[in-house]
Order: structure tokens, then C-alpha cells, then sequence
């Protein structure tokens, strides 16, 4: 079996302002990072790993920080099966979350709107951006899965069984629209009476639908 290289990415930044730190952080997060100790990650050498490690360092040195960063293409089998093993833990965990997120708050979701009646097409809506919002999140887990998590398939299942909540809520809705109909009941009655047009008599004017003012006791 080939087996990549590892890039490890060392930096440092200033103590403040914080921001610089957290900003870099959630860039390295969104990467996979495999975090070995405070401010140094590992990643493997696959897709565009190296250009997205270049972003990283330029902002770091424009925050006014270091970066070092070393490939390792020479580890021996206990090693890579050992960066392997814990990069691919990361992905199981982050599929986890996502599995836990469709089986609880999603569904609980679909289910309490049911139960509630609450079958309206903004509802709709809401509960489809819901899962719009999970895929992508699907998406980027996936994109740093490289040597394939174990869970993946289960997360994917998740994805298929909250489309079709989706699916046959849309569908509850779609049926609670078509039995309402659109409505047919006359107008309330004014509770006063507009102003007679008498015969040859032009149209009225809007003045003359104003109802009477009534007088104050």
C-alpha cells in the first residue's frame, strides 16, 4: 500500500489579539487538523491540502506570526498506521455528530410539527434549509475523509432517512392545502351602509365609501 506523506504545520502568533489565534484555529479546523500538541497539526499530503496549508500560513504571518512546516515522506509503518488511525478517529467522531443531529433534533423536528398540525409551507421551508445546512455539513466531513471512516455509510443513511421526513412532510403539506381549498366564503358584512349611487349618477369616489363619523359622547 502507498501511503502519503504528512505534512506538520507549526506556528506561533502573537498572545493578542486573540482573534488572529481563533481565525487560524477555525481555518486548521475546517482542514481536518490532527492537533499533536498546541499550535502544531499534521496533515496528510492528498488533494489540495499543500495550496489550503499556503492560505493558512500567509494569514498567519500577516497576523505577525511563524509558521514551520516539515513534509515527512520517510515514516515507517507503525507511524503512518498511528497518524492514519487518528485522523481517521477525527472523521468518525465529526459523522457521529452529524448521525446524532439527524436522528434527534431533526427528527424531533419533523415529529413535533406533525403533532402539532403545524403543516404550512414555511415550515416547509424552514425544516429543508435545516437539511441543506446538514449536507453541507456531510460535505465537508467527507472532503477530508481520506482513508474512509468506518461510520461514513451510517451517515449517509442518516442523510437518506431525513430526506424522506422531509419528503412525506412536504407531502402532508401539499395534502393539507389541497383539502383546504382556496376559500369561497363571502365577505363580512360592513357594519355600515355605503352610500347609494342614484340613478345616471357617476361612479363614487373613494370619499364616498368613507363610512359616517361617529359622534362622540
Amino acid at each position: 500500500m502507498t501511503h502519503p506523506a504528512w505534512h506538520l504545520f507549526i506556528y506561533r502568533l502573537p498572545a493578542s489579539p486573540s482573534r488572529a489565534r481563533v481565525g487560524v484555529w477555525r481555518e486548521l479546523r475546517r482542514l481536518g487538523a490532527l492537533q499533536l500538541q498546541q499550535a502544531v497539526s499534521a496533515f496528510p499530503d492528498c488533494g489540495d491540502i499543500a495550496a489550503a496549508l499556503d492560505a493558512v500560513e500567509e494569514r498567519v504571518g500577516s497576523e505577525g506570526g511563524t509558521v514551520y512546516r516539515f513534509l515527512l515522506d520517510n515514516l515507517n509503518d507503525r507511524q503512518q498506521a498511528q497518524l492514519r488511525a487518528e485522523w481517521t478517529a477525527l472523521r468518525e467522531h465529526e459523522y457521529a455528530e452529524l448521525i446524532e443531529e439527524c436522528e434527534t433534533k431533526f427528527r424531533r423536528e419533523v415529529e413535533f410539527e406533525i403533532f402539532r398540525n403545524n403543516l404550512t409551507g414555511s415550515e416547509a421551508e424552514e425544516i429543508e434549509a435545516d437539511l441543506e445546512k446538514i449536507h453541507a455539513w456531510f460535505q465537508r466531513i467527507s472532503a477530508r475523509d481520506w482513508f474512509g471512516a468506518a461510520n461514513r455509510p451510517a451517515a449517509e443513511a442518516a442523510l437518506t432517512d431525513c430526506q424522506r421526513l422531509l419528503d412525506d412532510f412536504v407531502e402532508r403539506v401539499f395534502l393539507a392545502e389541497v383539502d383546504a381549498g382556496q376559500s369561497t366564503a363571502l365577505p363580512a358584512p360592513l357594519s355600515w351602509d355605503p352610500p347609494r349611487r342614484a340613478q345616471g349618477e357617476d361612479n363614487l369616489t373613494p370619499s364616498d365609501a368613507v363610512p359616517p363619523a361617529r359622534a362622540i359622547s
